[in-house]
């Protein structure tokens, strides 16, 4: 019995921390593969892109600085509209995510983020947007979704990530077996030395690592 009291109080510790702080580091984190991603492969697509589509994705890098949501949701329906198959279009609508997500909007947020997994040439923006994804829909407690989402590529590049992501998700659940073999399996494939690398044993050693 008192076992399980402590391991409704490691939960419960767990989701009281998620919702401090676990959403803003989640971000952060996404925010930096966002930039990677953004520079990867990005020189290779200019000269075939269209200036128009530049120009509009120009004028929405400045809208989100201004976090001007409205006019930052034209921009992006237009660049999905006319230049879909543009490596600016994916990128803008994760931008439109993002903002969407800071104004509280989660369900315009999914939306875009299932357009960049549907349309996103770049194997490395899909990822990305599922990470988003779930981040979301583990922030609307749909947990089931949420793993179904990280299941569908946990052996890619970012299998890590995705790894940990799927551990987060189901230590909130409840299910402390099974997030305790996600986050080894989160440790086994990030890069020795990604920076929450750290952060990912201290989770599991918090579980007990055995």
């Amino acid at each position: 019995m008192a076992f399980d009291l402590q391991e409704q109080e490691q939960i419960a510790e767990f989701k009281a921390w998620w919702d401090g702080w676990g959403k803003l580091i989640a971000v952060g984190l996404l925010a930096v593969l966002v930039a990677y991603a953004g520079w990867k492969g990005w020189n290779a697509h200019l000269e075939s892109q269209s200036a128009k589509a530049g120009v509009l994705y120009a004028e929405l890098d400045k809208l989100a600085e201004a976090k001007d949501v409205a006019k930052m949701k034209v921009a992006v329906e237009s660049l999905k509209k006319d230049y879909a198959s543009s490596a600016y279009a994916p990128r803008a609508a994760l931008l439109l995510a993002k903002a969407s997500v800071e104004a509280n909007d989660v369900a315009a947020a999914s939306a875009q983020l299932q357009w960049v997994i549907s349309h996103a040439k770049e194997a490395g923006l899909r990822d990305i947007a599922r990470l988003r994804l779930a981040v979301v829909q583990l922030d609307q407690k749909k947990f089931d979704d949420a793993l179904a989402t990280l299941k569908s590529n946990e052996e890619t590049s970012f299998a890590g990530l995705f790894f940990e992501a799927k551990g987060d998700v189901l230590l909130i659940k409840g299910d402390k077996t099974a997030a305790r073999e996600a986050y080894k399996q989160a440790v086994a494939k990030l890069p020795k030395d990604a920076p929450n690398v750290k952060f990912v044993e201290v989770k599991l050693e918090a579980l007990g690592n055995s």
